[in-house]
C-alpha cells in the first residue's frame, strides 16, 4: 500500500510598514515634481538667454546694415556696444568681403547664405570660431546687394548652463533628502491616531465588546473611520446580546421538554409492571411533538439572521392561500374568511402559508368564540392580511414587544389557568418573513363593526407590497 502525504505550504507575505510606502510614494511624487521643474526652468532660461542673444544680434546687424553712407562702408565696421567679441561682416553675392568689424579683419567670408535662406553656414575653408550665435540679414545698397553677417559667443550660454547643472547637482538630492525626512515624520504624525485605533481595536475582544475606539476631534477620514468602527461595535455588541438571549432562552425552553420526557421515561422504568404506559407514550409523543415545532422554529429563526429565510419568489394569490391555511387550522373556533377577489404578493408561497398559520395559532390559542381572517387591498401597491380575535386584548406598551422572541404575555393572553401555552417564536417567526417580503406586521385593538375599538381582542395587520397586473410589485405602506 502507497501511503500519500500532501503538505500544504503557506506562503507569507512580508509585512510592509504603510508609512514607508506612503513615504516612497511622496519621495517619488516630489522626485518627479523636482526633475520636471527643473527641466522646465533650466529650458527656459537657457532659451531666454539664446533669445536674447538673438535679439542684441539683430540689433547689432541692423545698425551695420544702415551705417553705409554713400554705398560707402565704414572701415572698420563699427564694434558692438554691448559686447566687443561681436563681429560683423558685410559681403557681396560673389563671397567678397566689403568691411567687417576690427576683431575679423581681413578674414575671408566666415558664412555663406544660401538663395532664399535665413540660416547661415559656415563658408568652406573658413577659420573657426567655436560655439557661437550668427544671424544673416540682406540688404541693397544703391543697386548692389549684400548680406551683413553678425555673430556673438556662445561661451557665456554654456558657462552659465554648466553652472546652473552644477548647482543642481548638490541641491535637487538636498531637496529629495529633506523631503524624504519631511514627509516621513508628517506621514508618521498622521498616522499616530490610526496606530492608536488599531492597538484599541487589537485589544477588544467578544467579551468586552463595551469598549470603544477613541474617537479623534477632526472630522476627516480618520474620524469617519474611528466613528464607524464605534457604530460597528455598537451593532456586534447588540448582535452578541441578542445572541446570549437567544441560547440561553433555547436552552431554556428546550431543557423543558427534554425533561419532561425523561421524567416519564424514569418514572415508566422505575415501576414497570404498575406504570400507565399509554399515558406515558401519549404525553411523551407531545413533548416531542412540542420539542420538534421548537427546533423547527429555531431553524427557521437562525435562517432568517442569515437572510436566507426566502429560497425563491413566485406569484402568489394571498386569498387562496389564507383560505387553504383556515382549511387546515384546528377547529375550537369559527373562522370567518372574508376576501375582495385574488390579491396577488410576489413571494415564498412555504413561507407566506407558515406566516398565516402563525397568526391563527396565535388567535386560535386565545380567542373565545370567533376568528377573521380578512384579506384585501389598500390601493394598488399593497396587500392586507388581517387576523381577528375576540380573546383578551394586548396593552398598548406590549404590542411591539409581543414581536420579541420567547416573549409570552401570559397574564394578559391566556384563556384558561393552567392551559399549554405557544414556544414565544411564532409571531416572532412571523416577523421575520413578513419583513424579508418587503412588508410590516403591527398588532392593534379588534375593531368592531361599527367602527368602535372593542375593548377585547388582537387584530394582527400584515401589509405586503402587492403585484401589479404587469407583473411589478409594489411597495408596502
Amino acid at each position: 500500500m502507497t501511503r500519500t502525504t500532501t503538505r500544504s505550504t503557506t506562503r507569507s507575505t512580508p509585512s510592509r510598514s504603510l508609512r514607508l510606502r506612503l513615504t516612497l510614494l511622496a519621495t517619488l511624487a516630489i522626485t518627479v515634481t523636482v526633475t520636471l521643474a527643473t527641466a522646465v526652468l533650466v529650458i527656459t532660461l537657457v532659451s531666454s538667454v539664446r533669445s536674447n542673444v538673438v535679439t542684441t544680434l539683430d540689433a547689432y546687424a541692423d545698425s551695420v546694415g544702415h551705417s553705409a553712407v554713400d554705398g560707402r562702408w565704414p572701415q572698420p565696421l563699427p564694434p558692438s556696444p554691448g559686447d566687443r567679441t561681436v563681429w560683423a561682416q558685410v559681403v557681396n553675392p560673389d563671397g567678397t568681403v566689403i568691411a567687417a568689424t576690427a576683431n575679423v579683419a581681413g578674414q575671408p567670408a566666415l558664412y555663406t547664405l544660401a538663395p532664399g535662406s535665413t540660416s547661415p553656414h559656415p563658408a568652406p575653408g573658413a577659420p573657426g570660431h567655436g560655439d557661437e550665435q550668427v544671424i544673416a540679414q540682406r540688404y541693397v545698397i544703391g543697386t548692389q546687394p549684400v548680406v551683413v553677417y553678425a555673430g556673438g559667443s556662445t561661451e557665456l550660454l554654456g558657462i552659465l548652463t554648466n553652472d546652473i547643472q552644477g548647482h543642481l547637482l548638490y541641491v535637487v538630492p538636498l531637496v529629495l533628502l529633506g523631503s524624504v525626512g519631511v514627509s516621513w515624520l508628517l506621514i508618521g504624525r498622521t498616522l499616530r491616531p490610526v496606530e492608536r485605533i488599531r492597538a484599541e481595536a487589537a485589544e477588544i475582544t467578544g467579551s468586552d465588546l463595551h469598549r470603544r475606539i477613541p474617537e479623534p476631534d477632526s472630522d476627516d477620514e480618520i474620524g469617519r473611520l474611528a466613528r464607524t468602527l464605534n457604530t460597528m461595535l455598537d451593532r456586534l455588541e447588540a448582535s452578541a446580546a441578542r445572541q446570549r438571549r437567544f441560547v440561553a432562552d433555547a436552552s431554556h425552553e428546550l431543557r423543558t421538554p427534554l425533561a419532561a420526557v425523561r421524567t416519564s421515561m424514569e418514572v415508566g422504568l422505575a415501576h414497570p409492571d404498575l406504570a400507565p404506559w399509554p399515558e406515558l407514550a401519549s404525553r411523551t409523543v407531545a413533548e416531542t411533538t412540542r420539542l420538534q415545532r421548537l427546533v423547527d422554529a429555531l431553524l427557521l429563526l437562525a435562517r432568517s439572521d442569515d437572510d436566507t429565510l426566502l429560497r425563491h419568489r413566485e406569484p402568489v394569490d394571498l386569498a387562496a392561500l389564507a383560505r387553504t391555511a383556515i382549511d387546515a387550522a384546528p377547529a375550537r373556533v369559527a373562522v370567518e374568511p372574508h376576501a375582495t377577489g385574488t390579491v396577488h404578493v410576489l413571494g415564498d408561497p412555504d413561507q407566506l402559508t407558515r406566516l398565516i398559520r402563525n397568526l391563527l395559532d396565535n388567535a386560535e390559542r386565545h380567542a373565545d368564540q370567533h376568528i377573521e381572517v380578512t384579506v384585501t387591498t389598500d390601493g394598488p401597491a399593497t396587500a392586507v392580511l388581517t387576523v381577528a380575535d375576540d380573546g383578551p386584548g394586548i396593552a398598548p406598551e406590549d404590542r411591539d414587544r409581543v414581536f420579541d422572541r420567547f416573549v409570552r404575555l401570559q397574564a394578559a393572553r391566556t384563556r384558561h389557568a393552567g392551559e399549554a401555552t405557544g414556544t414565544g417564536l411564532g409571531l416572532s417567526i412571523a416577523r421575520d418573513i413578513a419583513t424579508a417580503h418587503g412588508g410590516t406586521i403591527s398588532v392593534g385593538p379588534t375593531t368592531t363593526s361599527g367602527g368602535g375599538q372593542a375593548e377585547r381582542g388582537a387584530t394582527f395587520t400584515v401589509r405586503l407590497p402587492a403585484l401589479s397586473p404587469d407583473g411589478s410589485a409594489g411597495i408596502a405602506r
